[in-house]
């Protein structure tokens, strides 16, 4: 499954050092139809030796005519500096995960698809890094190709920071194993769901959920998960998930990406009972040796053109 390979792909990255994030911004450009808009980036990228890195992002890529499509992408990527030692090019390719919302076509009940489909995104950037900085500075070239959706070039410019991984998880004294000081987590969020249509329904939301730690990156957790009623949906059900979400700063504050199920019930939708997709991100800072405030973001992938955006903010108590 590809959405698993990409988290062992960012898991792999994690357990190095030096990691950096990056916030992106720009144009997107399709030729079918023929359209420009905005096109927003977020990337997590690390370098696993002196010229190769890996990285997993989000991209927005704005309101073509009948598209609004996002999606994530995992990518390799080969670097080298020329010049100036600040300034490093590079080139990436990989796997890239869309989900769209599009008109559709002939149905009276509905007035949009939401489709989900896999494609490529092949990259390439120039950074340039200032001396004694863990700012920098990126311009970035992508083009996503699928085959059954549009094609689309995005050019984007953008400004990112150095993470250094922190050693939160200590090592055992044999230098093998790991420890969290904290291994458990139980949060309690609430938010708004936000419907993938055209319209956005909107309906307040709220979770509960059991976060566990098996390792310095990689977590799991079990949830319930509340959508509200937002006119095209009113969902509750049980969320599964696995993690890869490193800790920075002394265990100040982590980044994570996750992927897995949600058991649901709609109520709109009499005797359903779905397994449906979940792709997750989260933040956390540290307010206390014992509590963190966390954002969740999760995007629910449905079959019958109810995808949805669940927005939660929350406190985590850690034992």
């Amino acid at each position: 499954m590809r959405v698993a390979a990409s988290i062992a792909l960012l898991a792999a990255a994690a357990c190095a050092h030096a990691q950096e994030l990056s916030l992106d911004a720009g144009l997107t450009r399709s030729r079918v139809p023929e359209d420009t808009s905005f096109g927003l980036g977020l990337n997590y990228t690390h370098p696993l030796a002196s010229h190769l890195a890996a990285s997993i992002g989000y991209r927005n890529e704005g309101h073509i005519p009948n598209h609004h499509r996002d999606g994530m992408a995992a990518q390799l990527w080969l670097l080298g500096s020329a010049f100036s030692p600040e300034l490093t090019f590079g080139v990436g390719a990989g796997p890239y995960h869309y989900f769209d919302t599009t008109v559709a076509e002939g149905r009276s009940t509905l007035e949009f698809n939401d489709a989900h489909g896999w494609g490529y995104m092949y990259s390439g950037t120039a950074t340039w890094r200032p001396p004694n900085s863990k700012w920098f500075y990126e311009l970035r070239l992508e083009h996503i190709e699928t085959s059954r959706n549009i094609d689309t070039t995005l050019l984007l410019a953008g400004i990112g920071y150095r993470l250094d991984q922190d050693s939160s998880f200590r090592a055992h004294s044999s230098g093998h194993a790991f420890a969290a000081e904290r291994n458990d987590e139980v949060f309690v969020g609430g938010g708004q769901t936000i419907v993938n249509s055209f319209e956005s329904q909107s309906a307040g939301a709220a979770s509960a959920a059991w976060r566990h730690a098996f390792g310095p990156v990689l977590r799991g957790s079990v949830g319930w998960l509340h959508e509200g009623d937002a006119r095209l949906i009113r969902r509750d059900g049980v969320t599964t998930l696995a993690w890869a979400e490193p800790s920075f700063g002394d265990d100040r504050f982590t980044l994570g990406f996750g992927a897995g199920g949600y058991f649901s019930v709609d109520r709109y939708r009499p005797g359903s009972k779905d397994v449906l997709g979940l792709v997750s991100t989260t933040a956390s800072v540290r307010m206390s040796d014992h509590w963190v405030a966390r954002f969740m973001w999760h995007r629910v992938a449905s079959r019958h053109d109810r995808d949805s955006d669940i927005l939660l903010l929350g406190l985590g108590g850690q034992f």
